[in-house]
């Protein structure tokens, strides 16, 4: 019976045990996921061939972008969002133009850094000349109205295309700008919805057709590459 008794000790204290362990490593998975989620695009290439120069712009301007914290006023939070993004496709394009081979690619990234850096100019003249911050929606409703939209528009960056070992300069910022730009025409398209401002809207009209143009060109180049 003491033989028994003690058998069923161990028994028990071994399921105990075992659960602990379970709990334990169900609490360090639970804080890893919550970790990935809070960072999430600090994760995102971090163990892909793809975490190139290139790569790391890319992922420099969508942390910017997550990190930053919405007024609530639509026009300033437009201009915020679109200044980081545009900063983010300069840098890609001075990148292709100091290490690109290709001609026609790096003509097209010239264009697109004189153009954006005359846009941030723009909106960085908006924002210094708009302080006051009067709320006409809330950014913590995610899923609707402009929050929804600028939303969708941020993950269309997250789709970007594989790329192994030993692709070029060249082909990197052709791919990779092609999702950035989708993303800044459905965030400039989302804003005309809900903008006040009339200035800010005719820049968002206009990079809509620049950049929509801009889509086609990387496209042909991309099918030429």
């Amino acid at each position: 019976m003491i033989m028994k008794t003690k058998i069923l000790i161990i028994g028990s204290l071994a399921l105990v045990l075992g659960f602990s362990a379970c709990q334990n490593k169900s609490s360090e998975t639970d804080g890893e996921s919550a970790s990935m989620d809070m960072n999430g695009s600090n994760m995102m290439h971090g163990d892909s061939s793809m975490n190139t120069g290139m790569m790391a712009e890319m992922d420099k301007m969508m942390n910017s972008m997550h990190r930053m914290e919405m007024t609530g006023n639509t026009d300033i939070d437009f201009a915020m969002m679109m200044k980081s993004h545009h900063e983010g496709a300069v840098q890609m394009a001075q990148l292709e133009l100091s290490s690109g081979k290709d001609e026609s690619v790096k003509n097209m990234a010239q264009k697109i850094m004189e153009a954006q850096k005359s846009e941030i100019n723009d909106l960085n003249t908006f924002l210094n000349s708009h302080k006051e911050i009067v709320k006409d929606y809330d950014p913590a409703r995610k899923e609707e109205g402009f929050a929804k939209g600028m939303g969708m528009g941020m993950n269309m960056m997250m789709g970007l295309p594989e790329m192994g070992a030993g692709v070029s300069v060249d082909q990197q910022f052709v791919r990779m700008m092609i999702p950035h730009h989708q993303s800044a025409v459905a965030m400039a398209e989302e804003f005309i919805k809900h903008g006040k401002d009339a200035k800010l809207i005719a820049m968002a009209r206009k990079i809509i057709a620049d950049q929509k143009r801009e889509i086609e060109e990387f496209e042909k180049l991309k099918d030429n590459q």
